[in-house]
């Protein structure tokens, strides 16, 4: 009993953390405390890792968005799909995730098959010299209010065949993702970008919203990345990563 008390007790305190952390308030911070607490009357551990997935959809939803809306407000995730509803879709596809310190998100050379929001914690991004593994290295910090992943969103924008369209093929990642401490992260899944564009593309017309999509994404990419970058800053302020 003691122990599962001890158990119990570090369960609150993560939570607690968490709940202040990303500033919850309201009608959502009081539906997380009831559901925790429902939980918690059914004798059920509730971890943090595992919270949100676990919430009721219109919750889990309210939680996304709290978290992530204030986030894709000044980069062109918010830009470029903003017409399409993307922060006000009743079901959020944003997918929570979570990393212990020291792991491989994405490697270089892999396929990248999401761009990945940063909410808490620390990365690094590395490459290697033109690729070939050897010569001088360079390193990136990326952390809360960043994002990975820039090349998918241009693959899915501005796409040159029709293998978009059924994924058979996806952008090479010329950078190596790893975390530096433990790191909380929303992925927008490459499918799901996928599905809102297409949806768009049927409302609007593809040849018409693709160009002007085309030459904002060719804008912004230039301004402010690199040309072999997957990241970049989100926020008052774009950093050349």
């Amino acid at each position: 009993m003691k122990m599962k008390s001890s158990k119990r007790q570090k369960q609150q305190k993560n939570l607690k953390s968490w709940i202040s952390k990303h500033e919850f308030h309201g009608t959502t911070k009081g539906n997380i405390n009831d559901y925790i607490g429902q939980r918690y009357e059914a004798d059920e551990d509730v971890y943090v890792e595992t919270l949100i997935p676990d919430l009721p959809s219109e919750l889990q939803s309210d939680v996304k968005r709290h978290i992530c809306l204030d986030l894709l407000k000044n980069i062109y995730i918010q830009t470029i799909f903003h017409k399409v509803g993307l922060q006000h879709r009743r079901q959020w596809v944003a997918m929570a995730l979570f990393f212990n310190e020291h792991h491989y998100i994405v490697r270089e050379g892999d396929p990248i098959d999401a761009v990945f929001l940063i909410t808490e914690g620390i990365v690094w991004t590395c490459t290697s010299n033109n690729g070939e593994g050897s010569g001088p290295r360079h390193a990136e910090r990326l952390e809360k209010g960043q994002y990975f992943g820039g090349k998918l969103l241009e693959w899915v924008l501005t796409p040159t065949s029709d293998d978009m369209y059924n994924l058979s093929k996806l952008p090479i990642s010329s950078k190596t993702l790893k975390t530096h401490t433990k790191v909380e992260a929303f992925a927008l899944m490459a499918h799901d970008l996928k599905q809102i564009w297409q949806s768009k593309l049927s409302r609007l017309g593809q040849e018409q919203l693709q160009s002007k999509a085309a030459a904002r994404v060719q804008r912004i990419w230039r301004r402010n990345h690199p040309k072999t970058d997957d990241s970049n800053s989100i926020g008052g302020g774009s950093r050349k990563l």
